[in-house]
């Protein structure tokens, strides 16, 4: 039977909090040996049947918080809430869902709660929910949510979304993850969102453009290259000058004929992070409907010295 779990940050010298019924933070917090020093930021303590089949973690918030301010007290907020998950997560099955009081800040509890459970893998057992080659029904192993609804809570999530599709671009093998699959991908993760456009130019386009430098990269690989646009219109006026995001599309790069040492040459699969991380900013961005006028530009290639060999990483 799989159990819910209640992740609670608390201020060492003020626990408190209302993550469920039956959750008493204090009386949870008092009964743990008390140190000389409050527990430092992040650090976790799990208790059982807290109600009936349940789990609570509660998370140090660590010494002082109440009086840090800002930024810092948005990432002590993050740190912990990471943490509580992590703790949670490692219980495994058992647990199907963990509930987050993000009382304290629900923007920074969603982005720590959604980044924290993100787990990239391609095993085919259980199936992997990161395989694009067919994923549809593969259930989460953990369901994220807070404890109240928070429109500063769903702005969280979309971050975090946005950077979890980064690093899933990222993470994925250069195979899977071609230039024309790359904008397949971002056609599909925009698709229904209003005022974006997308263009994907081809190899054509860019000879007639006098791009020679980018098509000389990708002269080795039978991989087509692309220039991929996203044009997001959120401002007031339409046309109204818009800022520019760039963004370094090589979907593997071997060196070409300066061929790169071979330790480590599977990581150059996240040689287009730059793309990756635009096109995630820019999904960001049109779904909070931004007011605001946004263009990115990724150009999109693989630098091989040859076409049909295998690539360290390939799946």
């Amino acid at each position: 039977m799989s159990s819910k779990a209640y992740v609670v940050p608390v201020d060492p010298k003020k626990p408190a909090g209302n993550a469920a019924s039956g959750v008493n933070p204090a009386t949870l917090w008092s009964s743990l040996p008390q140190a000389q020093k409050p527990a430092k930021v992040g650090t976790s303590h799990l208790f059982y049947g807290t109600p009936a089949f349940d789990v609570t973690a509660l998370v140090s918030l660590g010494e002082g918080f109440d009086s840090k301010t800002g930024d810092i007290r948005r990432e002590i907020v993050r740190k912990a809430v990471g943490s509580g998950v992590k703790s949670v997560k490692g219980l495994g099955d058992s647990i199907s869902e963990a509930v987050i009081d993000a009382s304290t800040d629900p923007h920074a509890a969603a982005v720590a709660a959604h980044l924290a459970l993100y787990n990239f893998s391609l095993k085919t057992s259980p199936p992997s929910a990161f395989d694009p080659r067919g994923t549809a029904g593969v259930p989460k192993k953990l369901e994220i949510s807070a404890n109240t609804n928070s429109a500063e809570w769903d702005r969280g999530v979309i971050y975090a979304n946005a950077q979890n599709l980064a690093r899933t671009l990222m993470e994925l093998p250069a195979n899977m993850m071609t230039p024309t699959a790359f904008c397949e991908r971002v056609q599909a993760e925009f698709s229904g969102i209003p005022n974006v456009e997308i263009i994907v130019r081809d190899e054509a386009w860019a000879a007639e453009k006098g791009m020679r430098t980018f098509l000389s990269v990708t002269q080795g690989t039978d991989q087509p290259a692309k220039f991929l646009e996203i044009h997001y219109k959120g401002a007031p006026s339409k046309d109204a000058q818009p800022l520019a995001f760039v963004g370094k599309g090589i979907t593997f790069d071997s060196g070409g004929i300066s061929l790169k040492p071979s330790a480590g040459m599977k990581l150059m699969r996240g040689d287009m992070g730059g793309a990756a991380t635009v096109v995630s900013s820019m999904l960001a961005i049109a779904q909070l409907q931004l007011p605001i006028n946004v263009v990115a530009f990724t150009p999109l290639c693989e630098n091989l010295p040859g076409p049909k060999a295998t690539k360290p990483g390939d799946v």
